[in-house]
């Protein structure tokens, strides 16, 4: 039987709520093809401004993310690659029930990504550990991960943007001996002078 492709609701639709439950009901091989069409366009909710749209967002992204049937978890990988940062940083939004599902999908997302090291670090409390992961795992992604993490250094929440600092502050070690212009680059993103002092040095 054929089936119309789903339409994601608007950012400012109030659907969100009815196309979680839809998502419940499909068929586990559309429920698949559905996850590998929206992804993306959820990504680019995480960091919206109203706290029930990032939460609601996030929880869907990681429903879909469990929907993937295997066949497909080797198209969704990349997909899900651009979400690690996005998630890890939000569990430490000030919102406390953002904070919490962005655990649970950061989960997932090392679930499918069959990184058993990151799963098993993922708490409140271990974020240090998780940095020390997500680059010891490929360090040719670091810079990737800078570039990634600039927006957040203007975050309207002051705890992401430290958990920015900290983060590219440990990332951008290895690129000290590649480029110092590219390392300034990055660092020149940080607003406050003490901030760009302290990634400097721990770049150093």
């Amino acid at each position: 039987m054929l089936w119309r492709p789903c339409r994601m609701p608007t950012k400012t639709s109030r659907g969100w709520p009815c196309f979680q439950n839809m998502l419940h009901y499909m068929k586990r091989k559309r429920a698949s093809c559905t996850a590998l069409q929206f992804s993306e366009k959820l990504l680019l909710l995480f960091d919206d401004e109203c706290s029930q749209l990032r939460e609601t967002s996030i929880c869907l992204f990681k429903d879909l993310m469990e929907a993937v049937v295997w066949c497909d978890r080797r198209r969704m990988k990349t997909k899900v690659r651009r979400g690690l940062l996005p998630l890890f940083f939000h569990m430490s939004d000030q919102s406390p029930s953002v904070a919490k599902v962005s655990r649970k999908a950061l989960a997932v997302v090392a679930k499918i990504l069959e990184w058993e090291e990151l799963r098993h670090v993922i708490c409140p409390h271990q974020t240090q550990r998780i940095t020390e992961c997500l680059l010891e795992q490929d360090r040719s992604r670091a810079e990737g991960y800078c570039h990634q993490s600039l927006p957040y250094l203007k975050d309207a929440q002051a705890p992401l943007r430290e958990a920015a600092v900290r983060f590219i502050g440990l990332a951008a070690r290895p690129l000290r001996d590649q480029s110092k212009e590219k390392l300034a680059e990055m660092c020149s993103g940080c607003e406050q002078p003490q901030k760009w002092d302290w990634l400097h040095k721990k770049a150093l």
